[in-house]
């Protein structure tokens, strides 16, 4: 029996919907405070496309409507990454897959909408993080994003599609039981010996 292990191209999101959830977020991603499951000696290792924290609040703040629904989401929070045991970390494919992952959020939200990435190598497994304010017709409107089951299944698909595959990540499983993970949950596991990458026997 031949077992092969499939690694998995990761996509996950949160809305933001207020400036102090933004700004929590960005404490994090610039490790503006104390962050457990990062190594500090790996810290300056990251990449941001904008230095600081202030600088993508700014940024945010520009792009925001004036005239805006008090529920609205301001701001979609994408984390890409891939199964840790993925054989491109470390090696030039890992620079392809955040690239062109980038350049799929630009196109799918229009590159100025795409106000900063993050590249975090101080955890366990490398990933990607971009803040995206979700414009439409110059009006907040995530929904036409993410809304509903069958527009994220939809995301996952052409992302690992367009993203994953050619450098050998394939989809989750569609359909499947699985709960799609929050980003909170995904740092909770990230750093435990969760598996996420069920193996497939031949």
């Amino acid at each position: 029996i031949q077992v092969i292990k499939m690694s998995f191209a990761i996509l996950r999101t949160a809305k933001l919907k207020s400036m102090g959830e933004i700004g929590g977020s960005l404490s994090h991603n610039y490790r503006d405070r104390p962050t457990l499951n990062a190594n500090p000696q790996q810290t300056p290792n990251n990449e941001h496309s904008l230095k600081n924290a202030e600088l993508v609040m700014s940024s945010i703040k520009d792009k925001l409507p004036e005239k805006r629904r008090k529920d609205a989401v301001l701001c979609v929070e994408y984390l890409i990454t891939a199964s840790p045991d993925w054989v491109g970390w470390n090696k030039s494919d890992e620079q392809k897959y955040f690239n062109d992952a980038k350049k799929w959020l630009e196109d799918k939200h229009g590159k100025d909408n795409v106000i900063a990435t993050t590249i975090h190598r101080d955890e366990t497994t490398p990933h990607l993080v971009a803040y995206v304010v979700p414009l439409v017709d110059a009006k907040l409107n995530a929904k036409h994003f993410l809304g509903g089951r069958e527009k994220l299944s939809k995301m996952q698909t052409d992302f690992a599609k367009s993203v994953g595959e050619p450098l050998g990540l394939v989809r989750g499983l569609e359909g499947s039981k699985a709960e799609h993970q929050t980003i909170k949950q995904y740092y909770a596991n990230v750093n435990t010996a969760v598996k996420i990458s069920p193996d497939i026997v031949l």
